[in-house]
């Protein structure tokens, strides 16, 4: 969907085709919750086509509340309406595509489902000029509602199976990508003939993907590690031969075997799954992963920097900071962002037949977890800290904890200060 997207932006003949896009991440702020995805949407048109920006500043102006209502008053009002108002509806043209991916991971079945019968609405009752392209893992909640009137009958389900087509797709998606850690790493790279891999090698990674993007796209960035030689990291992948484990458990095995401090991974793993959960996964930095796991940072630093394929950490960028905002204390109290890349490596972690060594009992580190608050709570109570009798904030208006090492979510409820 990336590359769709930016293939319709970057080419002048087709730029008018892309209405907008929107990229659902589990667990990425601003990027988890469907309240997110139509104000999202309605300033990309109005960006991308022309006409459609007066239409839609005319009704955020008769409606300032409009970005507070539901899903399906927030689409017909913002962009139903004023492409209706703006196109004659006998034209004949080619309808903008909106694309939307990963709604599995948009928060909650229940917003999954507004968010289909928000498109529904929109598409066959209110016949707006769009074309809707939607992907996501087939979940039971989501194939079920593609298969209720009237989404079953107008809608093109497309499925990546393990075929021909898909896996001559696959080959050449891997291709460019090895293609580009090839140049990345000419300094390392100038003894190895092209082409890299072999094209029997490529087809041997085809069929351990059977079909799978996330496969190759993982492999990409496990080859790619800044401080590893890429032709290294290849045969690492091809010397597994396990039959114990699919393609996709055996590379996230592979991965974690390959990380340095093995013996501060299940801590940390634990942590970055607490913090994912539900309940607190607004704000997840190396900084609060610091409090729960009682690791230093500079260790989970080197840690997290081996696990690039199945772990994203962002460094906030200076243009981020709030307006007046002292830098130092910018730079000390958001600390880097730590992210998985995928939903299915949370599967895995928290499987126990298919993790083994890894595995992440939920029950008993969460437990751990909660002990670890407790006692710094009890620290703050006894030696280091004072209760605020108000609330403490980050700027995203996420309850936050102030610490001698910088500002943390509040994790427990309580918020208290350096005295």
């Amino acid at each position: 969907m990336q590359t769709t997207a930016e293939t319709l932006r970057n080419d002048p003949q087709m730029s008018h085709l892309l209405a907008g896009s929107f990229f659902f991440g589990r667990g990425k702020s601003g990027r988890d919750k469907a309240e997110y995805l139509v104000p999202t949407i309605a300033y990309q048109i109005a960006t991308n086509i022309p006409w459609m920006r007066n239409p839609i500043e005319s009704a955020l102006c008769r409606d300032p509340t409009i970005l507070s209502k539901s899903i399906e008053a927030q689409l017909r009002y913002l962009i139903t309406e004023p492409f209706r108002r703006t196109l004659d509806q006998s034209s004949p043209f080619h309808m903008p595509t909106v694309i939307i991916d990963g709604l599995d991971e948009c928060d909650g079945h229940d917003s999954q489902f507004l968010v289909l019968s928000a498109i529904s609405t929109a598409v066959f009752k209110d016949h707006v000029k769009l074309r809707f392209l939607i992907a996501s893992r087939p979940e039971r909640q989501i194939s079920e509602t593609f298969r209720t009137h009237p989404l079953h009958q107008l809608h093109l389900p497309i499925t990546l199976v393990d075929d021909y087509e898909t896996s001559e797709e696959l080959k050449k998606h891997m291709r460019s990508g090895f293609d580009r850690i090839y140049e990345r790493h000419s300094d390392l790279m100038f003894a190895v003939e092209k082409p890299w891999p072999s094209d029997e090698e490529l087809r041997a990674l085809a069929r351990r993907a059977s079909g799978q993007f996330l496969y190759a796209s993982t492999v990409l960035r496990f080859v790619d590690a800044d401080d590893a030689h890429p032709v290294h990291q290849l045969e690492l992948i091809f010397s597994r031969r396990s039959l114990a484990f699919s393609s996709m458990d055996e590379l996230y095995t592979l991965i974690l075997e390959s990380s340095p401090r093995q013996e501060m991974l299940p801590s940390i793993l634990c942590s970055v799954v607490y913090m994912q959960s539900k309940a607190y996964r607004s704000m997840v930095d190396i900084r609060s992963l610091e409090v729960l796991s009682g690791l230093g940072a500079e260790d989970i630093s080197v840690v997290l920097r081996r696990l690039p394929a199945v772990i994203a950490v962002e460094t906030p960028y200076e243009h981020e900071m709030p307006e007046g905002f002292p830098r130092h204390d910018f730079m000390r109290y958001y600390s880097p962002i730590v992210s998985f890349h995928h939903q299915s490596f949370i599967e895995f972690l928290t499987d126990k037949e298919r993790a083994g060594r890894f595995f992440v009992d939920k029950d008993i580190g969460y437990g751990k977890m909660t002990a670890r608050l407790d006692e710094l709570v009890a620290e703050g109570l006894t030696r280091r800290y004072s209760f605020n009798v108000t609330e403490t904030t980050n700027f995203d208006g996420i309850p936050s904890v102030n610490h001698p090492h910088g500002v943390f979510t509040n994790l427990h409820g309580v918020s208290f200060a350096s005295s």
